[in-house]
């Protein structure tokens, strides 16, 4: 990687921590009613939308999640504190926790919870044109399928962008 793209990079990459700071904070002001925080509602996410029909193992979930075991545990307890989910044990694997999404999801598709997640949506991208949220979901996407999931980039040399 030349010094002009590890520059743009490195901005980016520090960039999308900021915005991550901003969108938490919007996110969680939209929740706050519910009794929700953002890292809960991106578990319960990932698993309506990534585990449709099916309860996934904690260790799946965690994966999916892009977080620890441990940590996918603790957001999923208060998840099942708050009733939006049940931890249960495998019924093949007693070592196994399945995370089970209750009916109390429901909210999100109810009109107040799609008017809230309407509006969180339309505040975060507020400053980007139709063309530039299409392509930046595209390049999220891309961005996302490459990188290293559980690897330091110590284990990854040479591992630079060249598109």
């Amino acid at each position: 990687m030349d010094d002009d793209l590890l520059q743009a990079a490195s901005d980016a990459f520090g960039g999308v921590f900021v915005i991550a700071g901003h969108l938490t904070r919007l996110t969680d002001d939209g929740l706050a009613d519910w009794g929700l925080t953002t890292r809960q509602w991106l578990l319960l996410a990932v698993l309506t939308r990534g585990f449709q029909g099916r309860a996934p193992s904690l260790t799946e979930a965690a994966e999916a999640y892009g977080s620890s075991r441990q940590n996918v545990k603790q957001i999923a307890l208060g998840l099942e504190a708050r009733g939006f989910l049940r931890l249960v044990p495998d019924a093949r694997d007693g070592r196994a926790t399945r995370l089970e999404i209750t009916d109390r999801v429901r909210i999100f598709d109810e009109p107040e919870g799609r008017a809230r997640g309407r509006a969180v949506i339309e505040a975060a991208f507020d400053g980007l044109t139709r063309d530039e949220v299409l392509d930046l979901r595209r390049l999220v996407g891309r961005w996302l399928a490459g990188v290293p999931r559980g690897s330091s980039p110590q284990a990854r040399p040479g591992k630079a962008a060249s598109r």
